[in-house]
């Protein structure tokens, strides 16, 4: 058998602290990005789509945004929804390589849905890669989704539906979708039982 060779554990960096998903947490980093990039509520409100009143209560830590509304945020200040990430980019490497354990973690667990970050510390740049795993009956939730880029989803296990503009797209594992995702978009699984699917955005965008 072939043992693949591991970096020296004198020359390999510590591995990241798991993330935690905390509403108090998301709340710091949204304002400190709000206040950087010279927002008012009402501003961050207009160009997000999100109402003031919303944003106050995640800032606050009082509320956990929604997919949608995360996205809506993000987009707005330029950012990718890492930033719900308590260790997001804190020190971007050229090369990364992330174990199967050391995986940063979001969870959504009002649509049933947590997502791995496969990105690391990697500069930002072109591509995010997410590994979603979707609890039985996880959808992406009531509204529709869009956000600039390409969207492609690679069912690893488990079945997806997808609803792209006025297509529905039934994914089985090792199948695939991709489409311009600034098109209304939804999906849910569609398995009893869990499902897990590979995730790969453009623009820097992604949840």
């Amino acid at each position: 058998m072939t043992t693949r060779p591991r970096p020296p554990t004198a020359t390999r960096p510590p591995a990241p602290l798991p993330s935690r998903y905390v509403a108090e947490h998301v709340g710091e980093r949204l304002r400190e990005l709000r206040l950087a990039r010279g927002f008012t509520l009402q501003r961050l409100s207009q160009a997000s789509g999100v109402p003031v009143s919303t944003i106050s209560k995640i800032e606050n830590g009082v509320l956990r945004p929604s997919l949608v509304n995360a996205i809506g945020l993000a987009k707005a200040l330029d950012e990718n929804l890492g930033f719900l990430v308590d260790r997001y980019r804190e020190r971007p490497e050229p090369v990364v390589v992330v174990r199967s354990g050391e995986r940063d973690t979001i969870a959504y667990g009002e649509i049933g849905l947590t997502l791995q970050d496969l990105s690391g510390r990697f500069e930002r740049g072109v591509l995010e890669a997410r590994v979603g795993v979707l609890a039985d009956g996880a959808t992406s939730g009531v509204d529709r989704m869009r956000h600039v880029g390409e969207e492609f989803c690679l069912v690893l296990d488990g079945a997806i539906r997808y609803r792209v503009g006025e297509d529905t797209v039934d994914l089985d594992a090792g199948e695939f979708v991709q489409f311009k995702s600034d098109t209304d978009h939804s999906w849910e699984n569609t398995r009893h039982g869990e499902t897990r699917v590979l995730w790969v955005f453009s623009d820097g965008l992604s949840f």
